[in-house]
Formats: structure tokens, sequence, C-alpha cells
């Protein structure tokens, strides 16, 4: 896996760790797997599953979060654009 070093954001966090990025990365695959093998699943239902997966693990806080849904908007987004490319052909 190739690490792209990100700059230190204006409020002052640190970029993720190469381990995060992994793992993000791997998190936002397997909602994409199952988007697509489950269209109708709606993106409140991959919030619940979301947030189940931090209850379970102990993944819970409030930056983490945000980090998770703004990996899940992207891979919403991603599934919605490929879906209405393919629909255009």
């Amino acid at each position: 896996m190739t690490y792209v070093p990100m700059p230190i954001h204006s409020s002052g966090q640190r970029p993720a760790s190469p381990q995060a990025q992994e793992l993000a990365h791997k998190i936002e695959s397997v909602i994409r797997e199952y988007e697509q093998s489950h269209p109708r699943m709606s993106r409140s239902e991959v919030e619940q599953a979301i947030r189940l997966a931090q209850s379970r693990t102990g993944a819970g806080t409030s930056l983490q979060r945000a980090t998770l849904l703004m990996l899940l908007g992207l891979g919403v987004a991603m599934l919605l654009g490929a879906l209405l490319f393919m629909r255009g052909l």
C-alpha cells in the first residue's frame, strides 16, 4: 500500500496513520461491495451498521464517527454516480 503524506489541517489535527488509512480503505471497500449486492439498502441502514460496529468494537469517538461518515458519504456518492452512469448508457 502506498502512503501519501497529507498536510496537517488548519484545526491542528495530525494526518491519519498508514494503518488508519488502510483500515479506512478496507471499511470503504466493504461498504461499497455490500451496497452493490444490496442496492435497496438505505443510507440510514448503512449508518446504523456503522454505529453497531463502533459500539461492538469500542471505536466511537466523534472524530472516528466523522471520518467513517465521510467515508460512507464518499462510498454512497461513488455508488450513486456509477449507477446513474450505468443507467445513462
